[in-house]
């Protein structure tokens, strides 16, 4: 993670959790740099519907049993 305070790309992490209902990570880091802490919120985006794209340029759902 880059630093909000110095720029610095160097950081460790000193806490880490899961908020609410194990969908979001938050984690409190240390920059080793600056020293300063900072809290980040990680999450992973949900793609709303996989699209396979064929040779022939069409576009149709994904279908995993295909």
């Amino acid at each position: 993670m880059i630093c909000p305070y110095c720029g610095s790309n160097d950081d460790k992490v000193i806490d880490s959790r899961s908020t609410e209902a194990a969908k979001v990570i938050r984690r409190r880091r240390q920059c080793l740099a600056c020293e300063k802490r900072f809290t980040t919120y990680e999450r992973v985006e949900q793609a709303n519907r996989l699209m396979v794209i064929k040779k022939d340029g069409s576009r149709v759902p994904f279908n995993p049993d295909n």
